[in-house]
């Protein structure tokens, strides 16, 4: 099997659990009230999908390589903060 199609399925299934976690979460805060898996589902999402995201957007744009390496340090710095951030609220609404 190829790298391309192994890094193919991980990618599937990261978001299928990503996904399915995301679920799990919105159907326990609207069954139970809960937020703390909500609050969780969110700093995995601001870490991963988002910073991503963030981060493609700047490789494709026609800046020096000094310039996008210096925005994807900021990037992975304050989605680093927001993460940590969602993780503490979760703690705190955890009594």
């Amino acid at each position: 099997m190829k790298s391309d199609n192994i890094l193919h399925y991980l990618y599937i299934i990261n978001y299928a659990l990503g996904i399915s976690i995301g679920g799990i979460a919105v159907n326990e805060y609207l069954m139970h009230g809960n937020k703390v898996p909500l609050l969780i589902i969110l700093a995995v999402v601001i870490a991963g999908p988002f910073e991503d995201f963030l981060v493609n957007m700047i490789e494709n744009k026609p800046v020096s390589d000094y310039e996008k390496k210096l925005r994807t340090r900021l990037v992975d710095q304050l989605t680093s903060i927001g993460f940590l951030l969602f993780l503490l609220l979760a703690a705190l609404e955890s009594n």
